[in-house]
């Protein structure tokens, strides 16, 4: 899961509750967005590890399936980079498969991911309103870059950004539905 999962205070247990539902055969990984650091961190902590969420703040945990695995890293706000700007995935082997979670794209622009095999990201909302396929709105420096689905940074890596579930400041959507995507990893 890639944040922003709440605007407020109001909702969170009945967010993760809910989110807590969805039944993942191995565990549900998750960093957090700009608007869980905003407002009620500790709470949002709270409750996703009350239900079992591993939240990756710079963290790397492992998915066994029989004697195979991959690794899971996420980004702890990656909008502070003087804290946060040294990805956990350089320590890591570059033989393994890394899923690198970062809430904002950008970050994967910005720092060196070395040892990642694919970034997943969310923040941008696919624009939330698309004119014409432009999203005049756009929180990233990149513009329309990394607006939404596969991309790949300069260093060549793989990047998929969803549009999420909700909005951001407005409660509207045009042209850029929300989306919840799967992706299915194979082995070679």
């Amino acid at each position: 899961m890639g944040g922003d999962f709440h605007e407020g205070c109001e909702f969170i247990p009945e967010v993760f509750a809910e989110l807590a539902k969805v039944k993942m055969p191995y565990g549900i990984y998750g960093v957090l967005g700009n608007n869980d650091y905003e407002v009620c961190y500790e709470q949002g902590i709270k409750e996703m590890e009350r239900y079992g969420m591993a939240v990756l703040e710079h963290k790397v945990d492992t998915i066994y399936k029989g004697k195979d695995y991959i690794l899971v890293s996420g980004i702890r706000n990656p909008f502070d980079l003087k804290k946060n700007g040294i990805s956990p995935t350089l320590s890591l082997n570059p033989d393994d498969f890394v899923l690198l979670l970062t809430h904002t794209p950008d970050y994967a622009e910005d720092v060196s991911i070395r040892n990642t095999d694919l970034v997943l990201a969310g923040h941008t909302h696919g624009g939330q309103v698309r004119i014409l396929g432009y999203a005049p709105i756009i929180p990233s420096k990149y513009g329309q870059r990394f607006l939404t689905g596969l991309k790949y940074t300069t260093s060549g890596y793989p990047i998929i950004i969803t549009n999420g579930l909700g909005t951001s400041q407005v409660n509207m959507r045009l042209s850029s539905p929300s989306e919840i995507v799967i992706i299915k990893l194979l082995r070679p």
